[in-house]
């Protein structure tokens, strides 16, 4: 499955080179067709941020209310690593590439 450069209009990235262009802040990936830079989207920004947040605030509540160190582990770091994953996935199959602002 092949995503289109939004500058030159082709269908020349793919699934995984869509997801390690990075965000809206990086510097991006050079389309193989065009060079010109791109990166993930608003959507990808907004999704990765609500993850990180809602991973956040889980991991701050399980360290003030469970004593246990494995539930801390279970319901702390693995939601973390899950809303990495699950925003890798998200930038991967979903959202649209845009031109990068932001210059090397």
């Amino acid at each position: 499955m092949k995503h289109i450069c939004p500058h030159c209009g082709k269908k020349s990235f793919t699934s995984l080179m869509k997801a390690r262009c990075g965000g809206m802040s990086s510097a991006g990936k050079p389309c193989p067709e065009c060079g010109v830079r791109c990166v993930n989207g608003k959507a990808s920004l907004l999704v990765n941020s609500v993850l990180r947040l809602a991973a956040f605030i889980m991991i701050i509540y399980i360290y003030f209310v469970h004593e246990n160190l494995m539930q801390v582990f279970w319901f702390g770091v693995v939601p973390l690593i899950l809303s990495y994953v699950i925003g890798f996935l998200f930038d991967m199959f979903f959202g649209k590439l845009i031109e990068a602002i932001k210059r090397q």
